[in-house]
């Protein structure tokens, strides 16, 4: 009854996520330049779509004089892409690992510096799913008027945070496979747009003024300031979110990964800057305004296409490709917390490579958060949006200035060129976000002042128990001789019995050596010589530091490599446990599973509990016997077997 509904699940599981994808086949996993576009892109090919509201809605403060600096915002942005992409691809040839803002700032500013680009990165990709989904949801009221009740839109907005988390649990292939199409279809229309407005304009004779909106309101009775200039090229410069993406996840690209991952980058700012420019110029010549039921980009569809088959397929493709946005979120985040719990500052499990190939608990845990935001917020977009770009603008900053500082120190060839740039790209990039912060402060981007900091501490405590217990646990040289001498003394006490005459044998999950093993391995071999350690292969690199560390203390209780290539650590050891059962060679079969049990409670979060995992499952075994056995940290100090 058991294996049927082990199988069932097995059956269920796999029709809903897919076959599990073994680890040799990780290369074949990962993306390409045309498969990185949809999955990194989306965020900054949407953002691109609603920058030239952002920029009209502050350059009309001063009437329609506002229209005369609509390209010149925007050639300033482009300005600042540029730069942003130079600042980006020298930190993608830099680390082949990712981590883009955070992985610069933390080795060249400080480790503090780059806890807090993870946490404004983090905070970034989190609104971004938030404010992409309820801004979807949002523009599709008009249509389905069912939506329009705060309580069937906050269910419609998690609902579809639950499809995208779905999407991306089933690996990034997928995800690329499926949002493609209109990703891709967007890009097209929205260049047909653009090359046709020019052409209507330039070629044919159109006059703008003939089918300019009602403008009536505006007058030009206040000048430009610079303030004001700098509000509208800040409200523009959220066609940039999302940019830092790539850099994060330069290991999900194919090798040569960061080449890759540098053209990818390069099509991004290409088609941003293009799509920014095109907007804007055909906004300001047609003196469009922009509302809240009738955007830019709905206004200029109507304009060049009118209500034909190319408005519809634009204006669709561009209210899920809102939705698709939240997709770079679900690619970016998990590989950023995974580089961030293999430095300690986040739980260890965020490091863990799910079914599919991807980090599934970073997916599931930035579908957690995202829902609760929707949720406090009431899916409320206007809300969020004030906290939406600040995250980013702290990444670029620290990136730029992390890398301005690098090559200064080290000057080499043409330093003076990159470091201007680099300068110039995080000194630009601090700017906008003193005017976001200003500008936004009291529509709610003081929170930032209160949850960054809290991100911080909370990222350094984690760092700090991870580094306490590993010392807790290490193992010295004198621990190494107390146990040498336990196992010498249990032998002797033996030496006139057979191996044989041992029918129990006790098997021991181990991960690591560590006191807590030690502990066990103790107390398996004072039952019976019949001891056998066993470590689940999942991780290569891992396994290669438990051979060395065994070797190294001269362990004498012999260990067992189970390769995993699945990743699936409980299921590939109670396999082991079959076969050992089936051998038939012993009266008893104990499983003595090493237990950390931490001073507080709560610190057990921290750790994934497998061995509670596998209590549980082994519970169902009739012949097989379970025993815990916790290690307390107060044990290094004040340890009996030290006498021995």
């Amino acid at each position: 009854m058991v294996n049927n509904n082990r199988l069932l699940w097995l059956r269920l599981r796999t029709a809903i996520f897919g076959h599990p994808l073994a680890t040799r086949n990780a290369e074949e996993t990962k993306l390409g330049v045309s498969g990185g576009i949809p999955v990194f892109g989306s965020d900054i090919i949407s953002s691109q779509g609603y920058a030239p509201d952002e920029i009209l809605y502050v350059l009309l403060l001063v009437g329609s004089l506002g229209y005369a600096y609509i390209l010149k915002v925007s050639f300033t942005i482009v300005v600042l892409v540029i730069s942003i992409f130079l600042v980006y691809r020298k930190a993608i040839q830099k680390y082949s690992e990712g981590g883009g803002s955070y992985t610069i700032a933390k080795a060249y500013l400080g480790e503090n510096f780059g806890l807090i680009a993870g946490a404004s990165l983090t905070l970034d990709y989190v609104l971004t799913v938030a404010v992409s989904v309820s801004s979807a949801i949002e523009n599709l009221t008009g249509i389905f008027s069912w939506l329009a009740p705060t309580d069937h839109k906050v269910l419609a907005d998690c609902l579809v945070i639950v499809f995208m988390a779905w999407v991306n649990l089933r690996g990034l292939k997928e995800s690329a496979r499926l949002f493609a199409i209109p990703v891709y279809l967007y890009i097209l229309t929205l260049g047909l747009l653009i090359g046709t407005g020019v052409i209507e304009i330039f070629v044919h004779g159109v006059t703008p003024a003939a089918v300019a909106t009602e403008n009536s309101a505006l007058s030009s009775a206040s000048g430009m300031t610079w303030f004001i200039f700098a509000r509208a090229f800040a409200g523009g410069t959220t066609a940039l979110t999302g940019f830092e993406a790539v850099s994060n996840g330069v290991t999900a690209f194919k090798n040569p990964a960061q080449k890759r991952a540098v053209h990818t980058l390069f099509v991004l700012a290409a088609i941003v800057s293009v799509g920014l420019i095109g907007l804007t110029y055909l906004a300001g010549a047609y003196h469009l305004v922009p509302s809240e039921g009738n955007t830019v980009l709905n206004q200029l569809g109507l304009i060049v296409f009118g209500k034909t088959l190319p408005y519809f397929v634009l204006m669709g493709t561009a209210a899920a490709i809102l939705i698709i946005a939240s997709s770079t979120p679900y690619a970016g985040l998990p590989i950023l917390l995974g580089l961030m719990a293999r430095d300690g500052y986040t739980p260890r499990y965020f490091k863990n490579l799910g079914d599919r190939l991807v980090y599934s608990v970073g997916i599931w845990t930035l579908f957690f958060v995202s829902c609760v935001l929707i949720i406090i917020f009431h899916g409320d977009t206007h809300t969020m949006l004030p906290l939406y770009a600040i995250g980013v603008f702290i990444s670029f900053s620290l990136t730029g200035a992390g890398l301005a500082k690098n090559t200064w120190q080290e000057k080499g060839p043409k330093w003076k060129s990159d470091f201007a740039i680099f300068c110039f790209g995080g000194i630009v990039s601090f700017l906008v976000l003193l005017v976001f912060i200003t500008t936004k402060f009291t529509q709610g981007a003081w929170i930032i002042l209160i949850i960054m900091p809290f991100l911080v501490l909370l990222f350094r405590r984690i760092r700090f128990i991870y580094k306490s217990e590993v010392q807790e646990v290490e193992v010295t040289e004198e621990d190494t001789k107390v146990f040498h001498n336990y196992v010498t003394k249990v032998k002797r006490r033996r030496a006139h019995v057979e191996l044989a005459d041992y029918k129990n044998k006790i098997i021991i999950p181990v991960y690591d050596l560590n006191l807590i093993v030690l502990k066990t391995l103790k107390y398996a071999y004072a039952l019976t010589p019949q001891v056998t350690a066993v470590h689940i292969a999942s991780d290569p690199g891992r396994t290669a530091k438990l051979l060395k560390h065994w070797a190294e203390h001269h362990i004498e209780i012999p260990l067992e490599i189970v390769e995993s290539p699945y990743r699936a650590t409980v299921h590939d050891f109670l396999n082991y446990i079959d076969k050992v059962e089936r051998k038939g060679n012993f009266e008893t079969i104990t499983v003595a599973i090493p237990e950390y049990v931490p001073e507080k409670l709560r610190h057990n979060i921290l750790h994934n509990q497998t061995g509670q995992l596998m209590k549980l499952m082994l519970l169902f075994r009739k012949n097989i016997l379970v025993t815990s056995v916790p290690y307390h940290p107060e044990e290094r100090v004040d340890c009996p077997e030290k006498t021995v």
